[in-house]
């Protein structure tokens, strides 16, 4: 039986694309995202198992990275297994978020849990981001980015 898909289209004022197909009969959503240097993810998400698989193909359309997501019962991303090009094993990342629903750390695993690095991200008052800082695995800061000061005027 062919299931009849529902298709959305959205459009931002940014040059991404994103286009949504939802299979009625099931909890499997697909999204794509084209992102602004010709690559495109494709997120396959599955609401009753908590898990989506967001595949990054170049515009050569060749395997970029594929990362299998564990989701948390709010569907934030908790949990990812990466993979490169050939499928070969890459590093297990995982999510913080704070009470706001603002990530606020990803931490990098090696196969054997040993910690790689930690990006830790800052948000103003108003909940935007303002900047990251990167740590390598003994905790030793790499580098910090901050936002342009005038980003936040921008915003209001």
């Amino acid at each position: 039986m062919i299931h009849r898909l529902a298709f959305a289209l959205l459009f931002a004022s940014t040059p991404l694309f994103s286009a949504l197909a939802q299979d009625e009969t099931s909890e499997v959503r697909v999204s794509v995202v084209l992102n602004t240097d010709g690559s495109r993810t494709i997120y396959e998400t599955n609401a009753a198992s908590h898990k989506t698989i967001a595949t990054t193909t170049g515009k050569d359309g060749k395997l970029r990275e594929k990362i299998r997501w564990d989701l948390d019962e709010s569907g934030r991303f908790l949990r990812g297994e990466v993979f490169g090009p050939k499928e070969q094993f890459r590093f297990v990342l995982q999510n913080k978020y704070d009470a706001n629903n603002h990530l606020i750390e990803e931490t990098h695993f090696a196969k054997d849990q040993s910690v790689i690095g930690r990006i830790v991200f800052r948000y103003d008052a108003a909940g935007h981001q303002i900047g990251y800082s990167t740590y390598d695995g003994s905790g030793k800061l790499l580098g910090q980015t901050v936002a342009p000061s005038g980003s936040a005027a921008k915003r209001r």
